[in-house]
């Protein structure tokens, strides 16, 4: 269509701790692209994708740099910036699961398995929302979007912060939420079940953003691109796994996670 501005998307899933491959991607996105100009103004992340789309968002006008810092990010995380793994911490949670369990729920369990505030404390080092909301004030960025799955409706919720210009959506079993998005909403969308703890918004829980989104795509375009790259970091050669895998152990807890 004459006169029409194309936008593109950029679509960062979920995947645990390969989500650390994107880096990749965004570094030879930076050589190939080395003009100071953000080409993506609208920008989606679900799961661990969330992390690296919120620190892009807050930094579109230095997007190389940021795209250093998100490596410093990935490049530098151990077990105790994520979730707390002293002995003392392990065992609270540890009793606290016995104690529900022998008195019949008298005793709450705890809200998950581990305590990630460690990583709660990280990112609100290496994310910046009040820059995220200029960021849209300015034009600088059209759309940013984190993904989050409601335990009470099972619906897929993208919670974005966006230009004037975008509606809210409601399609079956996925919605478009307009909020000023903050550390929470990220924290909701990184909360995989039973190990971290669902996170509260608006008087309802939501955890990993990956778990219900069957229509990956569905944001973005919602939010105006027309075009879109997605940096997912699922296996691709689905033809070469056998379809039984004989083993002599139960499967680890990576292996449930995905």
């Amino acid at each position: 269509m004459p006169g029409r501005v194309s936008r593109a998307g950029l679509i960062l899933t979920g995947g645990g701790a390969r989500a650390a491959y994107q880096v990749g991607v965004l570094k030879a996105l930076s050589e190939i692209h080395p003009r100071p100009e953000w080409p993506f103004p609208i920008i989606v992340g679900t799961s661990a994708g969330a992390v690296a789309a919120a620190i892009l968002a807050g930094n579109v006008t230095r997007w190389h740099a940021s795209v250093l810092e998100i490596e410093n990010v990935w490049a530098n995380f151990r077990v105790h910036q994520v979730f707390r793994s002293d002995a003392l911490a392990m065992l609270r949670a540890g009793a606290r699961w016995m104690g529900s369990l022998f008195t019949g729920g008298y005793i709450g369990p705890p809200k998950s398995l581990l305590d990630n505030s460690p990583l709660r404390d990280l990112l609100s080092k290496v994310t910046d929302f009040d820059a995220i909301r200029t960021n849209v004030a300015h034009g600088n960025l059209r759309a940013l979007a984190l993904c989050a799955t409601s335990y009470f409706t099972a619906r897929s919720v993208s919670f974005f912060e966006a230009d004037t210009t975008v509606s809210e959506w409601s399609r079956a079993q996925r919605h478009g939420e307009r909020v000023p998005l903050s550390l929470d909403y990220l924290m909701a969308s990184l909360g995989i079940p039973f190990l971290f703890p669902p996170s509260c918004l608006q008087g309802e829980f939501f955890g990993d953003g990956a778990m219900r989104q069957t229509a990956p795509l569905s944001p973005a375009i919602h939010l105006g691109a027309d075009r879109l790259l997605v940096l997912g970091v699922r296996p691709t050669h689905l033809d070469s796994i056998p379809r039984f895998v004989a083993s002599d152990s139960p499967p680890t807890p990576g292996q449930l996670f995905g």
